[in-house]
């Protein structure tokens, strides 16, 4: 039998009412939208923290390569130069045999805990340090798959992508001059290429000078990397400037996997700057003046742009974070550069022998 006064009790314990309900889930819904920024932020402090790092080993590889080799590794050939290694005598994906013709990123992949890429090269295989984990989905490849039947075309086209790219006046290609306006003897045997050549020739100091960066990029293309175009808001389309690293020389990876670059950057600046040629003052040299520079190239590429819809990445760096772009420097230090800076003060970021140092 129930005591009176206990069933009393039993009935008159209240339940919560619907007004109580609702104001325990406003409040809920108050606290989640005061954490989520604080939340959302720090994923992007995280994601900003790893894209730094990958470019600090980038950094690494280039100069490890640089130990070996005596010399900064180029953004090779057309087309490799494979007539001059051997059959095949086209179509030949990368391999170490091709690699002096290659882009840069596949010479540094042994040295980043790729050895077994570059030996076997796989158009399905993604290298995790060279996406920045800021840019949301993808697999890393170009959106082409590999098709033998293109020849060339299906080589540069297909493959691993990457978001960081070499600054041009500091790595250059096997494509370069040996004079001003001379072309380079690129399609001879690769002993008699003029390269870049060592960190030595950095006489602006390699703490003041670029060494690779985020690349520009539409935000339209971050789920379809690769060559090609993208579709603008009004219907148009424009180059995506996103070549996977199987591309290489001046044309097929030149302005995907290097920025940087000034006017006819690959075919001259790596000659005589005797004052012969006429942008003496706009690439880097001892009468090198960026300020000076009348060339809408340098003032509208020289930059550094936060991602957006139709975007367009052309020779310009980027980036998918608050306040700038992310750079290793040629020895190795990682920085922000702000996406203030103009172009006549980004330029002796980027020039090597500029006799201008870099301030910010």
């Amino acid at each position: 039998m129930v005591c009176p006064s206990m069933a009393a009790k039993t009935r008159s314990r209240k339940a919560f009412t619907l007004v109580e309900l609702l104001v325990v889930i406003a409040i809920i819904g108050v606290l989640v939208a005061l954490l989520l920024p604080a939340v959302q932020a720090a994923r992007q402090s995280a994601r900003r923290t790893q894209s730094l790092n990958h470019l600090k080993q980038i950094g690494i590889a280039v100069h490890n390569f640089h130990d070996t080799h005596n010399r900064v590794p180029h953004n090779g050939t057309q087309n490799y130069t494979c007539w001059n290694w051997g059959p095949p005598w086209d179509a030949a994906p990368p391999r170490p045999q091709l690699a002096e013709g290659c882009s840069w990123i596949y010479k540094i992949l042994p040295y980043m805990e790729q050895q077994n890429l570059y030996d076997n090269w796989s158009f399905t295989a993604p290298v995790k340090t060279l996406i920045d984990p800021g840019r949301g989905g993808g697999t890393g490849l170009a959106k082409d798959p590999y098709n033998s039947a293109d020849g060339w075309n299906g080589i540069w086209k297909a493959g691993p992508v990457t978001d960081y790219a070499g600054n041009a006046m500091v790595l250059g290609s096997g494509m370069n001059s040996t004079g001003p306006g001379s072309p380079g003897p690129w399609d001879k045997d690769a002993k008699t290429w003029n390269k870049f050549g060592s960190m030595s020739r950095i006489t602006d100091g390699t703490s003041n000078t670029v060494l690779a960066g985020t690349k520009a990029m539409a935000t339209q293309v971050y789920n379809a990397r690769g060559a090609g175009k993208f579709t603008l808001s009004n219907g148009s389309d424009r180059d995506t400037n996103d070549e996977p690293i199987t591309g290489a020389g001046i044309w097929a990876g030149g302005f995907s996997l290097l920025r940087a670059h000034g006017p006819d950057t690959m075919a001259w600046m790596a000659g005589d700057n005797s004052g012969n040629t006429p942008w003496e003052h706009m690439i880097p040299g001892a009468t090198h003046k960026i300020e000076n520079g009348t060339s809408g190239w340098l003032r509208w590429t020289y930059q550094i742009v936060p991602d957006k819809k139709d975007l367009d990445p052309f020779n310009r760096w980027g980036s998918p974070y608050a306040g700038g772009g992310l750079f290793v420097l040629c020895d190795g230090s990682v920085r922000s550069l702000n996406y203030n800076l103009g172009y006549a003060q980004l330029g002796p970021f980027l020039t090597p022998n500029g006799g201008d140092l870099s301030t910010e």
